[in-house]
């Protein structure tokens, strides 16, 4: 173990928690935190801490931290601001090395709550005692069923870390994780950020053998210096996917109250985040899409781009996009063009992007995407459809007597074949393979089955051509920086 990963270890695989501010209140957080923490199925000990209680929802209670029997690793802290500071004193002086401050009214508040704020801090340096928070929403690390909480979400365990600054886009972060399949290996809800710093958390993810990639919400930051050293650094190792919020004077005010963030100047975070190798994106569901994107995906060497399409329509929105995007839709050679006329039908109109006409003759799509992964001039590849991946009829036989579930599990069976060795096509070349797709069926939520089923493969589907271009140009801009910072 690191000196870093034995820094974050209280926090992120406590072997015992307190739990200051606890209540049988199920109105109140320190209540609704509590029952998330016990109900994501924590295995370690809790201790409840407050002085009018007992026992909390079952569990032993104590009145103060002191009278705990042994020394937690983490504390948990949801008690009015004022009761702050006393409450981080008994935590160092039991020998707590972690705590997790739900409470807001802090600094983005000031007067008061800005002398609390920077009372805790003090204390909490003088101890060895790192914090997150105020003012959040609480963390979650899967593989050790952590999640001390406000909202009631336990994504399994996968390889997508995020930081954010919002505690409710952090939450929304780790929905959008559960419902695609992924899962993640970390999420900080950072608030004010009054001792560790969204920097702090990325040096972790970026040594974390969990982690393969790290998506973030920012509305500013406290050490620009260090930040952009920190980022650097990471991102040489792994992908940093983040927006940059409060980029307008509203955006600004908004986050000033918010997180008590300076938002500072979009132009000063463009030229960050193209020296340190960031990759900057415009909303949510671009930040989303683009950090799964990188899952399971050789790095591309270029831009020059082969689209493979089931239908006409869908590969030239693909091409609007990707010029839109900076990819090149390169000319096919006329090598690689001659080996896909012996695959496709006699009516196919040789060109990229590649349309296979509705010629799904069983395994076409694997032989082409074979000739397009082998051609020296395509450096990635956009997929459009994947129903020639399986087999027609096991989708569309009205005869089948089958249940939904059975053909669920047929096509799934199938199709992580048939990704498999997708996989192993685009890993043997290091060219990635990118998908969109819409799926026809009528039959309750099964389209959305099969791609959660895919996400827990480790891989992304998207359902529109632009999300799949914008996703991929990503990806290569990302390369492009990692080529030139080699020479």
């Amino acid at each position: 173990m690191t000196d870093l990963q034995s820094r974050f270890q209280p926090l992120f695989d406590p072997k015992s928690i307190a739990f200051i501010g606890a209540s049988n209140n199920p109105i109140k957080w320190g209540c609704i935190v509590l029952k998330n923490l016990i109900n994501g199925g924590y295995q370690g000990k809790i201790f409840p801490v407050n002085p009018k209680e007992k026992e909390i929802l079952d569990i032993p209670a104590y009145a103060r931290v002191g009278d705990i029997p042994q020394k937690p690793d983490l504390a948990v802290i949801v008690i009015p601001p004022p009761a702050v500071p006393q409450a981080i004193s008994d935590c160092i002086e039991k020998g707590v090395r972690a705590g997790v401050i739900i409470t807001a009214g802090f600094a983005e508040v000031g007067g008061d709550g800005e002398k609390f704020q920077n009372r805790i801090v003090e204390k909490a340096r003088k101890g060895n005692m790192i914090l997150v928070g105020p003012n959040c929403n609480g963390i979650m690390r899967p593989s050790a069923r952590l999640f001390p909480e406000m909202p009631s979400i336990f994504p399994g365990q996968g390889p997508v870390g995020i930081v954010s600054q919002s505690g409710n886009i952090a939450a929304s972060l780790a929905q959008r994780a559960l419902k695609s399949g992924f899962g993640i290996s970390c999420m900080v809800s950072s608030g004010n950020e009054a001792d560790l710093h969204c920097e702090d958390y990325f040096e972790f993810l970026g040594e974390d053998p969990q982690t393969e990639v790290i998506i973030s919400y920012v509305e500013g930051f406290r050490e620009g210096g260090r930040f952009f050293d920190i980022v650097r650094r990471v991102a040489a190792k792994k992908p940093v996917v983040m927006i940059k919020a409060g980029e307008t004077e509203a955006g600004s005010r908004a986050a000033q109250s918010h997180t008590a963030s300076l938002a500072g100047s979009p132009a000063v975070f463009t030229g960050v985040s193209h020296q340190a190798g960031i990759i900057p994106t415009d909303n949510l569901e671009d930040l989303f899409n683009t950090g799964v994107g990188f899952l399971n995906q050789p790095i591309p060497k270029g831009n020059r781009t082969a689209i493979l399409t089931m239908g006409g329509g869908w590969g030239v929105l693909a091409a609007d996009a990707s010029s839109r995007y900076g990819l090149d839709v390169v000319k096919l050679s006329d090598k690689t063009l001659r080996a896909l006329g012996e695959i496709l039908p006699p009516w196919w109109n040789p060109g990229n992007p590649v349309d296979m006409v509705a010629g799904n003759i069983e395994g076409a799509m694997i032989k082409i995407i074979k000739v397009l992964m082998a051609a020296k001039e395509v450096d990635c590849l956009i997929l459009l459809g994947i129903m020639g991946l399986f087999s027609m009829q096991s989708v569309f036989d009205d005869n089948a007597t089958e249940s939904t579930e059975d053909r669920l599990a047929e096509i799934n069976r199938q199709l992580g074949s048939a990704f498999d060795e997708i996989r192993q096509l685009s890993h043997f070349h290091g060219k990635p393979i990118i998908t969109a797709t819409e799926l026809p069926f009528g039959v309750g939520d099964m389209e959305d089955r099969i791609f959660h089923m895919i996400g827990e493969k480790g891989f992304a589907m998207y359902k529109n051509p632009d999300t799949a271009a914008k996703v991929l140009s990503h990806l290569v801009h990302y390369g492009q920086r990692h080529i030139k910072n080699q020479y």
